[in-house]
């Protein structure tokens, strides 16, 4: 599913315009990605957790050379789901 047909199904849901709907989905991310580029976590209860994470500086090899390259630590967005997702997406998989 993309933003669109996302937009589409909430709008008819809720019987909103497509406009809105798309107005505050599109917000919404906005804050969320605002936030953990502060350094913020946000934690939606049932859905799941967005921080930021720091790897750790490591070695790497380049494939096309074989030598030795330092790789410096990054940051990186992750998203931990929520006990009620997990359970969700786990009972499905029970039920295959």
């Amino acid at each position: 599913m993309n933003r669109l047909q996302l937009v589409d199904r909430v709008a008819s849901r809720l019987g909103a315009s497509k406009a809105e709907t798309d107005r505050i989905l599109v917000t919404t991310l906005e804050e969320i990605i605002s936030a953990v580029h502060r350094g913020e976590s946000v934690t939606l209860i049932g859905f799941g957790t967005f921080r930021c994470v720091e790897t750790a500086p490591r070695t790497g090899r380049n494939p096309a050379t074989g030598d030795t390259i330092h790789i410096p630590k990054t940051l990186k967005p992750k998203f931990v789901p929520g006990t009620s997702f997990r359970s969700i997406i786990n009972s499905k998989m029970q039920e295959e």
